[in-house]
């Protein structure tokens, strides 16, 4: 077989196995944030509302953790991140009953902020991770500058978060093209959709197809556009209201089973054949010998450096360039990431992300529940970091300092020249 014979077989085999493995992705893990408006809005959609959640969390499997959050002017977390069974089935109907649907003013960015803090702090980082809201009104505090902030908020903060942590977002609204316009930028933005409903009728289907596009195996970092959005109204109708019992659920579980194993042995034939292949191409190829020049690991721009301070008998000290430094309580894996560790409880796992912009850093907060702050001050929006400023991620204090400006400040000593006599 020539070698050219054997890398065509070889990338056929490495795409099988690439689909395979990518399709089981599909099946791992479900977190799930159902974050929902306690608006006067939505009082007379209420039971429909209540009926279509709860559904909702009953065809979820036994891979799923679950939550809800309800809003007015402040954020209650009514049923924290858990796994879904019969105790959390019963929290959430109890909880989605008692709702009142009587707030005047709802501020979603608290709501989105909160959803996102539960998500990311709470749940496990190999599930899929996805956050449903359901809103009339994607910003209503009682006055209009402050709303318009809010939204900017939740587009350029809160959707880069979500983002940044892999986070699906979903949206859900009867009321007008203005609301489902900010819905589907924010959606599409994370990789999920937007949902604009005209009767009661349609919220059921539309809840499943938000959770057929759940089990897909899109990135949360992929953007979809436009032309793939599907009418939410065609949506509804083309599916049965009723999607969930007894009987159903048993059998979508065994299928589901079925689909893992087969899928598995799919993935594991694929690699099999793609490592035999590139084995059999790989052995007669030679291989060249590597660089002994030393690697460069800061690019061009300008360098700073941050010191841990919060113990002044041990101060840390970090490196800041062309990488994004993560401050938190969890390490990844990713090299392209510095990361800081702060082993405390009140630190979320993903705290803020420092990162350089062009000639500059920027620091952002990353939905923490007790947040970030530059000199005192707790930052909502992207923030520019100067020279001396001091960092704070709760209580945990870092300085940020820019080694240029020592140079810049130091006195230079020179000779004094003798003068003509």
């Amino acid at each position: 077989m020539t070698s050219i014979a054997q890398a065509r077989y070889t990338c056929i085999a490495l795409l099988l196995s690439a689909l395979s493995i990518f399709s089981l992705k599909a099946w791992a893990g479900q977190d799930v944030v159902v974050l929902l408006a306690n608006s006067d809005s939505l009082q007379a959609n209420s039971k429909a509302i209540t009926q279509a959640v709860i559904d909702f969390a009953n065809s979820r499997g036994p891979d799923t953790s679950f939550a809800v959050i309800t809003y007015g002017k402040t954020p209650v977390v009514q049923v924290p991140l858990s796994p879904i069974n019969d105790d959390t089935r019963a929290q959430i109907s109890n909880a989605l009953r008692r709702l009142d649907y009587r707030s005047q003013y709802t501020d979603t960015a608290a709501g989105m902020k909160q959803a996102l803090a539960e998500i990311i702090n709470h749940a496990d980082n190999n599930t899929q991770k996805n956050i449903v809201l359901i809103t009339n009104d994607i910003e209503n505090i009682g006055d209009t500058s402050a709303n318009k902030e809010k939204i900017s908020w939740i587009l350029q903060a809160q959707m880069p978060t979500a983002v940044y942590n892999h986070v699906r977002v979903y949206g859900v609204t009867y009321t007008s093209n203005a609301v489902y316009k900010t819905l589907e930028v924010l959606t599409l933005g994370t990789g999920g959709n937007a949902f604009q409903i005209a009767h009661d009728s349609e919220l059921s289907g539309v809840m499943q197809r938000i959770s057929a596009s759940m089990l897909s195996s899109s990135s949360a970092t992929m953007l979809i556009s436009p032309s793939q959005i599907v009418s939410p109204a065609l949506a509804g109708a083309s599916v049965p209201a009723q999607f969930n019992t007894p009987l159903t659920h048993q059998n979508n579980q065994s299928t589901h089973t079925r689909w893992v194993w087969l899928i598995g042995l799919l993935a594991l034939l694929a690699a099999s054949i793609g490592i035999y292949a590139a084995w059999n191409i790989v052995r007669h190829i030679r291989v060249p010998k590597r660089s002994t020049k030393p690697l460069i690991h800061f690019g061009e721009g300008p360098r700073a450096v941050l010191y841990d301070i919060s113990n002044p008998n041990d101060i840390k000290r970090f490196e800041l360039a062309e990488r994004s430094t993560l401050l938190g309580r969890v390490a990844g894996y990713d090299p392209e990431v510095q990361y800081v560790l702060v082993k405390e409880k009140t630190v979320g796992r993903c705290h803020a992300v420092i990162e350089r912009r062009g000639h500059s850093f920027w620091i952002m907060d990353q939905g923490s529940i007790n947040g970030t702050f530059v000199n005192g001050e707790r930052i909502m929006a992207d923030r520019a970091l100067k020279h001396a400023d001091i960092i704070a991620i709760h209580r945990h204090e870092f300085e940020f300092m820019i080694p240029e400006y020592f140079e810049s400040e130091s006195t230079v000593v020179g000779a004094r020249e003798q003068l003509a006599g």
